[in-house]
C-alpha cells in the first residue's frame, strides 16, 4: 500500500474527505491484474501529486458487494465544508488513467464524503477494514438527524472501542451526492473477529457495549427509513446501527 510518503501498517488513516469509487472490473480483467496495476503502477504515479493526500485499495469479503473492489482517496480537511473538487480518486491525466479505462467500465466514478461536526472529533484512526453501511435518511429529517450526529451519535460511538468506531458521512458530490455512509472502522480482520468472527454468532463483549447504548439506536432510527435497518427483531446487538445495504472492505495490505 503506497500514500504521499506516508505508510499505515493498519491500513488507511481515516480523514475528513473520503472520495470514494466502486470500480466495475470489465469482463475479460483478472481480478489480481487489476490489483497489481492500482498498486504498481497508478497509485505510486497518483502519490506523487500533492501532500496530504493518501490513496488505498480495498477488496470486499462479507456483505452486499462480496468481492468487488473499492478506490478510496483520503484527503485533509475541505475548506468551509465544501467539496474538494476532486473528481474520481484516480483521477488522472495521462497513462494512469488510461490504463486503468482498459481494466474497468467507469474510471471518472465516484462519491464525495465529508464526514460530519469533523471539528468535534479529535484524532481520527487508522483502519485496516471499512464496514460500509449506506443508511437511508428520511429526506424531510436530513438537516436534524446531521445535528444529531454531531450532539449525540459521534460522541457515542466514534470511540466505541479502541479497535473499532462508527463514523458518519455525508455524499457532497458525485454519484451518491445527498446521502449519508456510516463507516465502521475496524483496525483488522483480527479486531472485527473479536465482534464478528467468521461462521459463528457475535460476542458477548459486542452486546455488552452495545447495551447501554439501546435508547440513542432508538431514537437515531426515527431519523432512518422504515425497513432500511437491522431491526431489533433480529437479536443483531447493533440494531438500528446496522443497515440492511452494507459491505467490509478489507485493506489492500490484508490480501493475499
Amino acid at each position: 500500500m503506497i500514500t504521499t510518503g506516508i505508510l499505515y501498517s493498519q491500513g488507511i488513516k481515516m480523514s475528513d474527505v473520503l472520495i470514494i469509487s466502486h470500480p466495475e472490473l470489465k469482463q475479460d480483467v483478472d481480478p489480481k491484474t487489476f490489483q497489481s496495476f492500482i498498486t504498481d503502477q497508478l497509485f505510486p504515479e497518483l502519490s506523487k501529486n500533492g501532500v496530504g493526500t493518501s490513496y488505498h485499495l480495498f477488496k470486499a469479503d462479507r456483505g452486499n458487494e462480496k468481492g468487488k473492489f473499492l478506490l478510496v482517496r483520503a484527503i485533509e480537511k475541505s475548506k468551509g465544508g465544501k467539496s474538494a473538487g476532486a473528481g474520481s480518486p484516480v483521477d488522472l491525466v495521462g497513462s494512469g488513467n488510461e490504463g486503468l479505462e482498459v481494466l474497468v467500465s467507469n474510471p471518472q466514478a465516484f462519491t464525495e464524503y465529508h464526514l460530519i461536526g469533523a471539528d468535534m472529533i479529535g484524532s481520527l484512526p487508522n483502519s485496516g477494514i471499512l464496514g460500509l453501511h449506506y443508511i437511508k435518511v428520511k429526506k424531510e429529517r436530513a438537516a436534524d438527524f446531521e445535528k444529531f450526529v454531531v450532539d449525540k451519535l459521534h460522541p457515542a460511538v466514534s470511540k466505541l472501542f479502541p479497535d473499532m468506531q462508527l463514523l458518519y458521512y455525508k455524499a457532497v458530490a458525485g454519484e451518491n451526492s445527498g446521502s449519508y455512509l456510516t463507516i465502521f472502522t475496524i483496525d483488522s480482520p483480527k479486531a472485527r473477529d473479536k465482534y464478528w468472527p467468521e461462521g459463528a454468532p457475535e460476542t458477548d463483549v459486542l452486546k455488552k457495549t452495545f447495551k447501554p447504548l439501546e435508547g440513542l439506536a432508538k431514537e437515531l432510527g426515527t431519523y432512518l427509513v422504515e425497513g432500511s435497518y437491522l431491526e431489533p427483531s433480529s437479536g443483531g446487538a447493533a440494531a438500528y446501527w446496522e443497515s440492511k445495504v452494507w459491505t467490509d472492505f478489507i485493506h489492500s495490505r490484508f490480501l493475499q
